[in-house]
């Protein structure tokens, strides 16, 4: 999103005055991009009513980015009283119409219990439905859910399987976590020097629990 942003920071105003007739014109998309416009503005203050406006209205027209986007208003106060229950709404749908991100903070928002009943079976489903999305934070959550059995039976070897995917594409948690089973052989044979390799790529992104994961393997040898 911040690239967006960026881009939109330099628009011209003949650019914003086009972007507006769209939107007036009740495009969703034109409607979502004046908003962020409108807020990476250096007096976006000024301006939050109206974006606020501008994605509900986007949102009512089934703009997937939009609903995201008041998801996250919602749920984190930006502009708004923070309501759980209206963003987890919104998130819900977004995330049916397959937005990654969307899916993943509502499996958060059911594993938690924010704005809905917690549900860990439904959590998995949306954890999987970004991980198959190659979504590296959803796919580390699954490999957690495996790996503690948090709405479904304990699988080592699942857990590792995904662990490794989101390890892959430079999660620091699942490298973390990949070291871990590889230290201590879950899901997989132990191997030390696998551990140390892993927990390093943990270490560099600055997991302080791989630091001291691998100083204290070093230190047995």
């Amino acid at each position: 999103m911040s690239g967006r942003q960026n881009s939109m920071k330099r628009m011209s105003e003949d650019q914003v005055h086009h972007l507006r007739g769209r939107a007036e014109k009740k495009d969703p998309q034109a409607q979502y991009e004046l908003a962020y416009y409108l807020a990476s503005q250096h007096n976006a203050e000024r301006h939050r009513k109206e974006s606020l406006e501008l994605l509900k209205s986007a949102a009512k027209r089934g703009h997937s980015l939009a609903q995201y986007a008041l998801g996250n208003w919602y749920s984190r106060g930006i502009g708004v009283r923070k309501n759980y229950k209206t963003a987890f709404s919104y998130l819900q749908s977004a995330a049916k119409q397959g937005h990654p991100l969307a899916q993943y903070e509502l499996a958060d928002a059911l594993e938690r219990g924010e704005g809905v009943k917690k549900n860990l079976k439904q959590a998995l489903k949306w954890y999987r439905k970004a991980a198959d999305q190659n979504d590296a934070d959803a796919q580390s959550e699954l490999g957690r859910c495996y790996f503690y059995g948090i709405g479904v039976k304990r699988d080592y070897e699942d857990a590792l399987r995904w662990y490794r995917k989101a390890a892959k594409a430079g999660n620091a948690d699942a490298q973390y976590a990949l070291g871990y089973c590889y230290e201590t052989g879950r899901g997989v044979r132990p191997n030390k020097r696998v551990a140390a390799l892993w927990y390093g790529k943990a270490a560099k992104q600055g997991d302080k629990y791989a630091r001291v994961a691998l100083k204290e393997l070093r230190e047995l040898g």
